[in-house]
């Protein structure tokens, strides 16, 4: 923070050290294989790509997003939320990446952290199928044609 004062606690700066980064662009794609959660101000991808190691996250905003002064304002609004966050809710050798979106901004800190601590320590639970719904003007429901009609 420019002309003024910024604390960070050196329990912040020990937790966004053990907090490793995605760099590559292979690491991002192999992420975007596994399941997302989608949030007001970001989506969550997270896949188990390795057996052991310290959880790693990827930050990305996308251009559709806003100028290069908004996106950068996303991703270090996302990186502090990151550094409060418990390491222990995130699984060993899981990869993650937020995937930024505009609300980030103008969303409240608190609300932001407590969407983040949910969506990672659900990344991994099973989803409940949803129930099929059929639609009313399907195929399965509708009646036979009358092309031929019988008479009697």
């Amino acid at each position: 923070m420019r002309g003024g004062i910024h604390f960070i606690s050196i329990e912040q700066k020990f937790r966004r050290k053990n907090m490793k980064t995605l760099k590559k662009r292979s690491e991002f794609l192999t992420v975007a294989k596994g399941g997302r959660t989608a949030r007001r101000a970001f989506v969550l991808q997270a896949a188990k790509t390795r057996s052991d190691g310290d959880p790693r996250m990827g930050y990305t905003v996308t251009k559709k997003t806003g100028n290069s002064v908004e996106r950068s304002r996303i991703k270090r609004r996302l990186r502090a939320a990151v550094a409060f966050l418990d390491l222990d809710i995130a699984q060993i050798g899981a990869d993650y990446v937020l995937v930024g979106r505009r609300a980030a901004l103008s969303q409240p800190f608190d609300d932001l952290l407590k969407d983040l601590k949910g969506s990672v320590r659900n990344a991994f639970k099973p989803r409940k199928p949803r129930p099929i719904r059929s639609k009313p003007n399907s195929l399965a429901n509708s009646k036979p044609p009358h092309d031929k009609v019988e008479a009697n």
